[in-house]
């Protein structure tokens, strides 16, 4: 965890600012075993900042950092929330008796985790009924599925993390031309054979 930076908000002084870095190492399980059960086979960073009452971080700081870490998908343990909680609840009552002169909490967290989490891509509306039964994709009918494009224009982001597209950088794309990191979309393929955005079915084109 970094140290807070110093430095004052210019909203109101009954708002505290925590600044989450999370960064996400994807790991899959390494066929070769040896001493290394597990390799690295990506990483996605998802920053946020979260605004927080003073009083709320200085009277029940652990459920107000736990939430936070919660919405972030980030893998939560016990010392990390304390720890945190701690320094923003000592750093919001310093806030509040210097008549409020609020700063923002810089945190930076890795977190090893086997599949993209689930940031929320809006697809929770969309009926997968249709998705029952369905055998899910190999490795090779994923790679088998996918195409490579070039980023041309700022702003784009991968449906499924949110997180922008590098400009000039390759992205993944599927036949129905939607973009997205590459490892999001393998990991999403090997459970659902629908692209996230418009529903095509690609176990069809293993079918050709």
């Amino acid at each position: 965890m970094e140290a807070p930076l110093n430095k004052h908000s210019p909203r109101s002084s009954s708002v505290f600012d925590i600044e989450v870095q999370a960064t996400f190492i994807i790991v899959e399980r390494n066929p070769g075993a040896g001493d290394e059960p597990f390799v690295e086979s990506g990483r996605i960073i998802s920053q946020v900042i979260h605004e927080f009452p003073l009083d709320d971080l200085i009277n029940d700081g652990n459920d107000a950092v736990l939430d936070m870490l919660n919405s972030m998908c980030i893998p939560v343990q016990p010392s990390m929330v304390e720890d945190i909680a701690a320094a923003a609840s000592r750093l919001a009552a310093d806030a509040r008796d210097r008549d409020g002169k609020v700063l923002r909490m810089q945190v930076a967290i890795e977190a090893v985790v086997e599949e993209v989490p689930d940031f929320g891509s809006g697809d929770a509306d969309i009926d997968d009924s249709d998705d029952e039964g369905v055998v899910a994709m190999t490795a090779e009918e994923v790679a088998g599925s996918l195409g490579k494009t070039v980023v041309d224009a700022a702003g784009k982001e991968c449906p499924i993390c949110l997180e922008d597209l590098v400009v000039g950088g390759e992205a993944a794309c599927v036949p129905c031309s939607h973009a997205f990191h590459e490892v999001c979309i393998i990991t999403w393929l090997k459970k659902k054979n629908r692209c996230p955005c418009c529903r095509f079915d690609l176990s069809n084109m293993n079918e050709v």
